[in-house]
C-alpha cells in the first residue's frame, strides 16, 4: 500500500509539473500587436502630471526563457493622434515571470533620448482557476501596472491591450489631467507721472 502511495504521488508531482509548465506555456504568449497607454500620475514637472501618452509595439518572445523584446512607436498624446512624421520610434527588452512581466524601453525624441521601465501583469477579472493551480492566465490580453520614465522622473498607470487586425476589446483607458488654480492676475497700474521742475499752468508758483 505504501509503495502505491509513493508511486502515486510521483505521478501526480509529474503530471502537475507537465501541466503547469504547459499553462506557463500558454499564459505569456506575447507574439503581436500591443497598444500601450500611460497616465502620468506624479512628475518633478507639473506640466507632466495627467500626460497621457500611447504607443503602437509589436512583441517577440518564447514561451519558456528568452527574453521579451519589442519596436514600436509613440502614436497618441493627450488621446490625440501623432502625424507620422512626428512619431518617435521605441524599442522594448524586458522578462516574464509567473504572473508578471517587466519592460524596459528606450524612447526617441525630438531632441534626446528617454528610458523608461514598465511593471505589468495580467488583469484579475482575465485569470481562471483551474484547480490545483492557483490563478493561471490563459491567452493573455489585457495587461495592467506602472511605468516610470526618466524624463521628468514621471510615474502611473500603464495598461497594455493586445490588437487584433489593429483593433482592442477593452474599456477606454482613462487619464483626467488635474485642475489647477487659476493664476490670479493683478491689477494693471498706471505709471506715476514724471517729477519735473518746470513749472506747468496746473503747477503752483
Amino acid at each position: 500500500m505504501l509503495e502505491f502511495i509513493k508511486y502515486a504521488s510521483v505521478a501526480f508531482t509529474s503530471v502537475a509539473a507537465v501541466t503547469t509548465g504547459w499553462l506557463q506555456y500558454e499564459k505569456f504568449r506575447l507574439d503581436g500587436e500591443w497598444h500601450i497607454d500611460t497616465c502620468t500620475e506624479t512628475a518633478d514637472l507639473s506640466t507632466y502630471v495627467g500626460l497621457h501618452l500611447a504607443w503602437r509595439v509589436f512583441l517577440s518572445d518564447d514561451p519558456l526563457s528568452a527574453p521579451v523584446v519589442g519596436d514600436g512607436e509613440k502614436i497618441q498624446e493627450a488621446f490625440k493622434t501623432i502625424a507620422p512624421r512626428g512619431r518617435y520610434p521605441v524599442r522594448f527588452v524586458g522578462a516574464k515571470e509567473i504572473n508578471r512581466i517587466s519592460l524596459t524601453g528606450r524612447f526617441e525624441g525630438a531632441r534626446r533620448a528617454s528610458t523608461g521601465r514598465f511593471e505589468l501583469a495580467p488583469t484579475i477579472s482575465r485569470r481562471i482557476w483551474s484547480g490545483y493551480f492557483p490563478f493561471y492566465q490563459r491567452n493573455v490580453d489585457i495587461l495592467e501596472g506602472t511605468f516610470s520614465f526618466t524624463a521628468g522622473n514621471a510615474k502611473g498607470r500603464a495598461r497594455a491591450v493586445r490588437l487584433v487586425e489593429g483593433e482592442f476589446d477593452a474599456p477606454p483607458f482613462e487619464c483626467d489631467a488635474p485642475e489647477r488654480p487659476e493664476p490670479e492676475i493683478e491689477p494693471e497700474t498706471l505709471p506715476e507721472a514724471p517729477v519735473t521742475d518746470t513749472p506747468t499752468e496746473d503747477t503752483p508758483t
